[in-house]
């Protein structure tokens, strides 16, 4: 299955309307403090909120909701599940959470509802109402986590659902039905992202989404949106840009897409809705694709990635491409190797797996063990031993394992470290206002924080300009490259952001204008991008030497923005040679205000950035457009 264009469409448009879901859950720890009919948050002074009166597991913001969620609540066996059979799950399925069961349970209780499951297509297999289950063999067979979850999780449901008066289908395998459903919720759910922090929950949704294959190159991007209240849910219909397309598939996959795209049932009141949005020009009879995984990997990390967590391997332009895409080159490249990549076209990449194991070490002592300086001083050790930038063919050629800014082992290193010394920072932060003490190790954190952000937004800004889709990563990146660095500020200056008046940053050069356009064409979202980032390399060079002070690494890093190493001329850069010369002339200064103001210029413009990437990406209301306009807002450079 896959979706085409239906005609041609410019880049930072809507491909499809509102999409609602077939089913839905929350994350267990949500459970208690968000609505389990649209995912609104339930603050504690609102009057109206419901649970449901059998197992009061489940919480609602009014009536209307309790009303629409009850009957899948009740019928799919959900609510028994809780009342009865979760207390008799193994503690090791409790932990992990239970939102994939409970949208299992509640999509197996839709589809046959709707008469949407098919003997034939179960018995093979292959689909259930329209969903893909491809794959699922292949999991049982190897075993491990995978397999005893859905062997588990199917015993639990089959236990639910004979709460129920009968079972619409009848399977010679009595779990097969229930093994599918968990399956298919596996591979075709998406985790729901409604605001920063942590996925809300997951939803499945029928083939106007679950249709999209994946690409680690995609077309596309989406987003989510919570239903209006007391809607009509036909006058909410839009025409799609984009049709189905498929060759040989059961009569029943055409009957779901047909149910999804026709009817007003009483699930368009139900669950936060999705939307698909083009990020490049697209042609007509072109697949639209959207990415299923982390795009900053190299191939063989996604292919490891896609078949574990899908069971499938890429075959898209970005996987067979050869030689390989300047992204991937860089992204697995060894320092000596970037020459030859330029001549041969081919890169063999080098033996750093005992690197990558060190890197993981050390992410497991910052989240399992919660001890973030341990994580810090162990990856900064590896950095400093092997990360090298400008240095000449001859004075490399004797080392091993060598890595260059871009590597993607530095590329998660940087984001670890900036994200480990932010929450050093914020540990502190409650005992300098109190008490004054450990003010040095506090500024020296935020600072941390501060430099390990923006080498990660100007790496991912480097890669981006090769591959616009890189926009969907970098747009989160810069966002909080400029928190970090307002964050920063206002530890030293020990104010508000609202009362900082030494930002002077003229906009001029950084088309903030262009933002209000949410669909330019796409040279003008090419120069936009290019000016924005010759703004961010021109402010960074000024404040860089600051920043990096005290962190060995990235002293090595002469600009988080340019990177001088072998090999730069298989990509182009955006400034000319005289512009660079000009640039770099700026000599190191100390910290003074004009440097607290430089600062505050570079994370205004990193924010306007974010906030104009995120516009074309998902859409002028996207939370993190409405976060980026909530923090320029808050900060008038005019001041």
């Amino acid at each position: 299955m896959e979706m085409r264009a239906r005609e041609s469409v410019s880049m930072s448009k809507d491909l499809t309307g509102e999409i609602t879901p077939f089913a839905t859950a929350l994350h267990d720890v949500f459970l208690h403090s968000h609505c389990s009919s649209c995912f609104t948050k339930l603050l504690p002074q609102t009057p109206c909120v419901m649970s449901c009166m059998t197992c009061c597991s489940l919480r609602y913001c009014c009536s209307e909701c309790l009303r629409a969620d009850s009957v899948v609540h009740v019928s799919s066996g959900e609510c028994c599940f809780f009342v009865d059979h979760l207390k008799r799950a193994s503690p090791s399925y409790v932990t992990e959470g239970t939102s994939d069961l409970r949208a299992a349970l509640r999509l197996l209780c839709v589809l046959e509802i709707h008469g949407l499951v098919s003997p034939d297509s179960i018995n093979h297999y292959s689909r259930i109402g329209g969903l893909s289950a491809s794959g699922i063999e292949e999991a049982l067979k190897e075993g491990e986590v995978i397999a005893e979850r859905i062997l588990e999780g199917s015993l639990l449901m089959s236990s639910a659902r004979k709460s129920r008066a009968q079972t619409c289908v009848i399977f010679s395998d009595r779990l097969k039905l229930e093994k599918m459903a968990l399956w298919a919720v596996i591979i075709n759910s998406v985790e729901v992202q409604l605001s920063e922090g942590l996925a809300l929950g997951v939803a499945v949704y029928g083939p106007s989404f679950s249709w999209f294959n994946h690409s680690c190159f995609p077309s596309a991007s989406y987003r989510f949106v919570l239903a209006p209240r007391n809607e009509d849910c036909a006058s909410q219909k839009s025409k799609s840009s984009v049709v189905p397309a498929s060759k040989g598939v059961a009569a029943d996959v055409w009957h779901a897409w047909q149910y999804e795209d026709h009817s007003t049932h009483a699930l368009c009141k139900y669950g936060p809705r999705v939307v698909v949005r083009c990020i490049k020009p697209i042609n007509k009879g072109d697949e639209v694709c959207i990415t299923y995984i982390d795009l900053l990997q190299t191939r063989e990390a996604r292919h490891s990635d896609l078949w574990s967590k899908y069971k499938f391997i890429c075959s898209c332009r970005r996987c067979i491409a050869s030689p390989e895409p300047y992204t991937d080159l860089i992204l697995n490249c060894d320092v000596r190797d970037l020459d030859k990549a330029e001549a041969e076209g081919t890169v063999t990449p080098p033996a750093i797996e005992n690197l990558g194991d060190v890197l993981q070490q050390a992410i497991s002592e910052y989240t399992s063990n919660d001890d973030p300086e341990a994580c810090c001083d162990m990856i900064e050790t590896m950095l400093s031993n092997r990360l090298v930038s400008g240095l000449k063919q001859e004075d490399i050629s004797g080392r091993k394992h060598i890595l260059q800014p871009l590597h993607h082992i530095c590329l998660t290193a940087y984001m670890t470290l900036a994200s480990a010394y932010r929450f050093r920072a914020l540990s502190l932060e409650e005992a300098v206002r109190s008490d004054g003490e450990n003010t040095d190790e506090f500024f020296r954190m935020a600072k941390a924080a501060a430099a390990y952000s923006l080498v990660l937004a100007g790496s991912t800004h480097h890669l981006f300009l090769s591959e616009c889709s890189l926009m969907i990563p970098l747009s989160h990146f810069l966002l909080n490259t400029g928190q970090s660095l307002l964050y920063l500020v206002e530890s030293i200056k020990g104010k508000t952001r609202q009362n900082i008046s030494e930002a002077r940053l003229s906009f001029s050069s950084c088309p903030a204008s262009s933002t209000d356009n949410d669909s330019p064409p796409y040279h003008v979202f090419r120069s936009t991008c290019e000016a924005f980032g010759k703004q961010m390399l021109s402010l960074s060079l000024r404040c860089w030497s600051f920043l990096v002070r005290g962190l060995p690494c990235l002293e090595k890093i002469k600009s988080p923005m340019e990177f001088s190493m072998p090999g730069t001329t298989i990509f182009q850069s955006v400034l000319s040679e005289e512009d660079h010369a000009n640039l770099s002339a700026h000599e190191p200064v100390g910290f003074t205000e004009r440097q607290a103001g430089c600062i505050l210029s570079l994370a205004l413009c990193c924010i306007t950035y974010c906030k104009y990437l995120a516009t074309i990406c998902y859409g002028p209301h996207h939370y993190l457009a409405d976060h980026a306009k909530y923090l320029l807002e808050g900060i008038d450079p005019a001041q």
